[in-house]
């Protein structure tokens, strides 16, 4: 009985509730338009999330390419390096093209054709550095530097440079960058010896002394201009004399004010030009093996180096067809060895990631799977 009469009493409160809610409150006409216009827009916000859109197509553009399944391109690859910088893989191909790919493999963001024809063709990459964010640099056996900048969102290509003081006797691979010097460094082994060394090389200005003999020839044209000018307007001036006082009065008072003018004129349209600058060796340091155990002792005597990897201070080599990575301490000048598994064995390259060395083994197309944790 009790309970009969609880629920019976909270249903009637709660019917007297919703009748005197309306009255009160619901009747009010403003009140009504308000939860009217709050369900309109409910309804207008659920129509739009369920109606299915098109997909938005890029403007067609002839110099752009379709980068969205273009990993397929991407074959033959010479180098890789992956920047934590900007979460992207950047590739170099025996096709000298260059490929900036997503950071999970999927996508290729941007493509770069490097010019590869005539006299100056490009000789197999060894190495790649990226030194800033929009700043990345190539060397290719021959010495030859090439400069990739990001601009205007693309990557283009700078006037290559060679780098000068190596010689013929050198063997280099790899690339790497001092930024305490800002200095690019390579590794080089000389042909027909056990020999390894650090090869540091460092950005020069160019002393403008051929500048300055160019300058002096133009010069000397100019006054040479400058007087047969001179002997024709007082030629003509004499001629202008004997015809009109007047005229020969405005001419000599155009050539008063014409020097004024033409001194003005250079210094405001000449702009300052940036200093030309080459790549030069800096110095060489020979490295020391002399700790390493005589197996791998052994097996450095045939050292061919491919790579170049820089963590916690040292430098990592790996010599794919002897199976064996190799440790450089640059501050001592030292150099030592461990094997590794013969996964890695025929890689073409190296490239850091997340603190870990992978190796280069499938180099025919990009996968993630072709790269080997070397660690």
């Amino acid at each position: 009985m009790k309970r009969s009469y609880v629920l019976y009493t909270t249903l009637c409160a709660v019917v007297v509730g919703v009748i005197l809610c309306y009255v009160f409150v619901f009747s009010d006409e403003e009140i009504q338009r308000q939860v009217a216009s709050t369900f309109e827009k409910i309804d207008i916000q659920t129509s739009h999330q369920t109606a299915s859109l098109p997909p938005v197509e890029a403007a067609q553009d002839d110099e752009d390419i379709d980068t969205t399944d273009a990993l397929e391109q991407i074959n033959q690859i010479d180098e890789v390096y992956y920047s934590d910088t900007i979460g992207a893989y950047l590739v170099l191909t025996e096709q000298a093209e260059f490929f900036e790919v997503s950071g999970n493999g999927t996508r290729v963001n941007s493509v770069l054709q490097l010019e590869n024809t005539g006299q100056a063709r490009l000789d197999d990459f060894i190495g790649m550095r990226m030194v800033e964010e929009n700043l990345v640099y190539a060397v290719t056996a021959n010495g030859t530097l090439i400069t990739i900048e990001r601009e205007e969102g693309r990557w283009v290509e700078r006037p290559r440079k060679q780098i000068k003081g190596l010689v013929s006797e050198d063997r280099i691979f790899g690339l790497g960058y001092d930024r305490e010097s800002n200095r690019l460094f390579m590794m080089n082994r000389l042909a027909d010896t056990p020999d390894l060394e650090l090869l540091y090389i460092e950005e020069r200005e160019i002393e403008p002394e051929a500048s300055a003999e160019n300058e002096s020839e133009e010069s000397t044209e100019s006054e040479d201009n400058v007087d047969g000018t001179e002997q024709s307007t007082e030629e003509a001036t004499t001629e202008n004399v004997s015809t009109s006082d007047g005229v020969s009065s405005e001419a000599a008072a155009t050539e008063e004010e014409a020097p004024e003018n033409e001194q003005d004129t250079p210094d405001e349209a000449v702009e300052e030009r940036e200093p030309e600058t080459e790549w030069m060796l800096d110095s060489r340091q020979a490295l020391s093996a002399d700790g390493m155990s005589a197996s791998i002792q052994q097996k450095f005597e045939r050292f061919e180096g491919v790579g170049l990897v820089e963590r916690q201070g040292r430098i990592y080599v790996l010599d794919s067809e002897e199976l064996v990575l190799y440790t450089v301490n640059p501050e001592e000048g030292t150099i030592n060895g461990q094997m590794v598994t013969p996964r890695v064995y025929d890689s073409t390259g190296m490239f850091l990631q997340d603190n870990e060395i992978f190796a280069i083994v499938h180099p025919e197309v990009f996968d993630l799977d072709a790269f080997v944790s070397v660690d």
